[in-house]
């Protein structure tokens, strides 16, 4: 016999949706067509972690999730390792209107190249019937650079606005098919990209005061797609942490913003080699002052860098409902 999943959307939509007892959450969701966000089905990518508030609810398998104890302890579960044990409550960290436009196989071409830091390159696409694609600030894509099998996911770092043009934000890993393909003389503006997209469910808490983003590396890009598509809507904060020296980029882009924007603060951090207005240390370490009252925050990098900054704004009596987090590992 079917048990109900009733999904609670960020804007206050709710649905509710009939579970057999041999599926996981995400797969009823999908027989059913409902717009739950999913992407890879194995409890690693993110894309639709829920916080179940009521009900009893089954974890499939034993194997470690993209979710840590501390969020499973305040009820956070990818839905696609999630089985219910009874009717059951899950609240999503995005709202059911304007929803994207459904993921799908698409092209463009790439229309700049930028190499702006010695481990980082920017990428602006123009997609092919850019009128057809939606998403949110936060989503991402899965790009496969024309000659590659493989194709590996990126953030999107512009605003809807842009449309249709998008910026991506790339960290080169060494050995990498995408990086040596970014460092190759095919990479020139002209080249032909296939991309599906939009996914994830990564997005801004916009019922919060305010908002903070606490980001590493190329964990950048989600953050700087919310802040552009919200300046002037809520004060933001900006903790943006890199390695080294020559790891840094697009610093002087986000000095220049915060200084044109009075409702935007930018912090910079860096592991090696900080001086001036640059601090010494990690994004996380840029949370010292305290917790922002009211705030919303908002993590991304690595996943070690998330638990890190998790445990802090948990030390500081931040509420696990007001955090939210999208992990990634450096796609080769």
């Amino acid at each position: 016999m079917a048990m109900l999943a009733r999904l609670q959307f960020q804007d206050g939509a709710v649905l509710d949706l009939p579970v057999d007892p041999a599926q996981s959450v995400a797969e009823a969701a999908l027989a059913a067509d409902f717009p739950l966000r999913v992407d890879c089905l194995s409890g690693t990518c993110g894309s639709c972690v829920a916080r179940c508030t009521q009900g009893r609810v089954s974890r499939i398998g034993d194997e470690a999730s993209i979710v840590d104890s501390d969020e499973i302890a305040a009820g956070i579960y990818p839905t696609c390792m999630t089985r219910l044990a009874s009717d059951a409550v899950f609240e999503l960290d995005y709202p059911l209107a304007p929803q994207p436009s459904q993921s799908a196989r698409r092209s463009g071409e790439l229309i700049e190249l930028e190499r702006v830091s010695a481990t980082v390159s920017r990428l602006v696409v123009r997609l092919d019937e850019g009128e057809s694609f939606r998403f949110q600030p936060g989503q991402y894509v899965r790009l496969r650079p024309p000659g590659l099998r493989v194709a590996r996911c990126y953030s999107i770092a512009s605003s809807p606005d842009a449309l249709p043009y998008i910026e991506l934000l790339i960290r080169h890993v060494p050995g990498g098919q995408v990086s040596g393909w970014l460092e190759s003389d095919a990479a020139v503006a002209g080249a032909r990209m296939i991309l599906q997209g939009p996914l994830g469910g990564f997005a801004l808490d916009d019922r919060a005061d305010a908002a903070v983003f606490v980001v590493g590396g190329t964990g950048l890009a989600p953050a700087l797609s919310m802040i552009r598509a919200n300046l002037g809507r809520m004060p933001m904060l900006l903790c943006f942490g890199c390695t080294r020296r020559e790891d840094l980029f697009l610093d002087s882009m986000l000095k220049a913003l915060a200084a044109s924007e009075p409702g935007l603060e930018v912090r910079i951090a860096l592991m090696e080699g900080a001086d001036g207005d640059i601090c010494g240390g990690t994004a996380v370490s840029l949370l010292s002052s305290g917790a922002i009252e009211g705030a919303g925050y908002h993590l991304c990098g690595p996943p070690a860098m998330v638990s890190a900054a998790r445990a802090a704004l948990r030390s500081q009596g931040v509420e696990s409902g007001r955090i939210r987090a999208e992990r990634f590992a450096s796609g080769a």
